[in-house]
C-alpha cells in the first residue's frame, strides 16, 4: 500500500513539474512571424502580457501606440517614430522572467511582425 501511494505521489509530482516546465517554455518564435499569432502562442505557454499603465492611461500617446492598445496589446512599452518604426512589448512568466518582443509593421492596415526578442 505504501509503495502504491509513494508511486502515485511520485508520478503526480513528475507530471506537474513537466506541465509547469512546458507552460513556461518559449514557443518557437521566428523573425517576420505575425505578432498576433506569436502573442497567442505565448499566452498559451503561460507567458502573461505585462500591462503598461503609462501607455494605457496616457491621453497623448502616439497614433501607433493608440492603435495597438485599442487592438488589446496593452503590453506595448514604446514605439520608435523613425526607421523601421519598431515597437517593444513585454511578457512575464510565473518564474518572473521577462520576455521583450520587438515588432515591425505596426501601422494600421499592416500586420505587426516579430523583429526580435530577448529574455531577461
Amino acid at each position: 500500500m505504501n509503495k502504491l501511494l509513494f508511486s502515485g505521489v511520485l508520478i503526480s509530482t513528475i507530471f506537474s513539474v513537466q506541465l509547469s516546465s512546458f507552460a513556461q517554455s518559449l514557443p518557437r518564435l521566428r523573425r517576420n512571424m505575425n505578432y498576433a499569432q506569436a502573442r497567442t502562442m505565448l499566452i498559451q505557454r503561460g507567458w502573461r502580457p505585462v500591462v503598461n499603465p503609462e501607455q494605457v492611461n496616457n491621453p497623448n500617446r502616439s497614433g501607433v501606440i493608440d492603435y495597438l492598445i485599442k487592438k488589446g496589446y496593452t503590453e506595448v512599452l514604446d514605439c520608435s517614430g523613425t526607421g523601421l518604426g519598431l515597437c517593444l512589448f513585454q511578457f512575464r512568466n510565473a518564474r518572473g522572467q521577462n520576455l521583450f518582443v520587438s515588432t515591425a509593421n505596426n501601422e494600421p492596415r499592416q500586420q505587426s511582425t516579430i523583429y526580435d526578442w530577448r529574455i531577461e
